[in-house]
């Protein structure tokens, strides 16, 4: 009898539940994998209240040598990504490749937006448009080559969305 070499099952879980479906995953003998970030702070929100993210929220990995349909009966999952009749396979050089990027914490090293000109919380000034000449708090870059940028309009602080090449650095 062939055993078949180990791989990279997608499974889809239920909203936050990621964690909760993985330790059921653990309990049948298998192996599971959640690359996590860098908790995202909002506004007003504590450091230390803050939980790593999923990078892929929903989905966990689960390695399997050919069984995959129990996990459409594991507490936490709601099902597996499939490829028409088989699962969607991650491949294990995929998962290598994350957990290489991984730090001593456990939490996956994103690299940092080199393509945009100006980083969060840089002071620039809007050259053209209806806002020309205001200056503001340049906040993160949208699709469609837009900022959002927070600009002292009207006796407050304002969110507006604006080219990326109307903006220059402001002193």
């Amino acid at each position: 009898m062939q055993v078949a070499e180990p791989f990279w099952v997608v499974a889809k879980t239920k909203a936050q539940r990621e964690s909760w479906a993985a330790e059921n995953v653990a309990r049948q003998g298998f192996d599971f994998y959640i690359p996590k970030t860098e908790p995202t702070k909002k506004p007003k929100q504590r450091r230390r209240f803050l939980k790593p993210q999923c990078l892929f929220p929903r989905y966990i990995f689960v390695k399997t040598n050919g069984r995959w349909r129990f996990l459409l009966s594991t507490y936490g999952v709601m099902g597996v990504v499939m490829q028409g009749q088989q699962p969607a396979v991650m491949p294990s050089q995929a998962i290598i490749e994350l957990k290489a990027r991984e730090g001593t914490d456990g939490l996956i090293m994103l690299p940092t937006a080199s393509g945009f000109r100006f980083n969060n919380g840089d002071k620039v000034r809007v050259n053209s448009g209806m806002f020309s000449g205001y200056t503001g708090i340049y906040e993160h870059h949208k699709p469609d080559d837009r900022a959002s940028i927070l600009l002292e309009f009207l006796g407050r602080r304002t969110r507006v969305l604006i080219g990326e090449a109307s903006l220059e650095a402001a002193e």
